[in-house]
């Protein structure tokens, strides 16, 4: 299970933004064959997706993003897009571990598998949804959505997605998946706003965001990417506790901080995200 920094997505009725979106500087790309193409194009967008999938080169990873199961073009679209190369499915309004199983279970073993949270219903069920198949990398949410669902506007400050964003962290942490990735940020004009809103949920323990434009990927990547000088500090912490660990020491001063075995792990951890993320960092200080 790789990390994802950003989600970018496309309608499937747009060939233009389709293609535009796979030569951004997005990790993923979502197809988008569910709320971003309406009714009357469902059919011609899936044949759309299909074609391009057929068609196209592309360097970063490629998801779907179907229609709901219990819509009636939900199980036509997950039949026709598998017949693709794609990387992954995202399966919106997920509310039902059952359902959710049952549409991990029908892809093949290369297929990545995000559900995505997006009402209350979902919410309560989260952990079991996290849970219910192997095939789950992580979650995501969709707070759009979720709080047309709640019925309160989204928020600026993100105090009221406070509890679903830490819930969605803790049952993905139980679950054994990896961190959840965090919803779109509707305001395209409101930069300041949506690199609080960044920071506000790294600190919550997310990874990865939603995207709706490409102008948003640089701050996204900046946000879930770790700094040059957070990496060199995690690999010295890593080398003398490992260097103090061999002489039977398992707490040591580094430069003020103290560190035992959580801190150690913490800074291993990010010395593994550096080197997936930054490759020349090669886990190296």
């Amino acid at each position: 299970m790789d990390y994802i920094r950003s989600f970018l997505f496309a309608p499937g009725s747009n060939i233009a933004v389709m293609q535009k979106a796979l030569n951004s500087a997005a990790d993923a790309v979502i197809l988008d064959l569910e709320d971003a193409v309406s009714i009357a194009e469902k059919e011609t967008a899936r044949e759309q997706v299909v074609d391009l999938l057929a068609s196209s080169e592309r360097s970063q990873r490629v998801y779907v993003r179907i229609n709901g199961w219990d819509t009636p073009w939900g199980r036509a679209d997950l039949e026709n897009v598998l017949a693709g190369s794609i990387d992954g499915i995202i399966l919106p309004k997920a509310e039902s571990p059952e359902i959710v199983a049952e549409v991990a279970g029908s892809l093949p073993q290369h297929c990545d598998f995000i559900p995505l949270v997006e009402t209350a219903r979902g919410l309560l069920n989260a952990y079991a949804v996290a849970a219910c198949h192997e095939r789950i990398s992580r979650l995501a949410f969709g707070a759009v959505d979720f709080t047309a669902d709640i019925g309160i506007a989204y928020p600026k400050n993100g105090i009221s997605l406070l509890y679903a964003r830490s819930q969605l962290v803790i049952v993905s942490r139980a679950a054994d998946l990896l961190p959840p990735v965090d919803t779109v940020f509707p305001d395209l004009a409101d930069a300041s706003g949506f690199a609080a809103e960044l920071d506000q949920v790294r600190q919550l323990g997310m990874f990865g965001k939603l995207a709706i434009h490409p102008k948003q990927l640089e701050l996204i990547h900046a946000a879930f990417t770790p700094s040059r000088q957070k990496i060199a500090e995690a690999q010295k912490v890593v080398k003398a506790f490992e260097n103090a660990e061999r002489q039977g020491v398992a707490a040591l001063e580094i430069e003020g901080q103290f560190v035992d075995y959580p801190v150690y792990r913490q800074a291993l951890k990010l010395v593994a995200l550096a080197g997936t993320l930054l490759p020349d960092s090669k886990g190296q200080a």
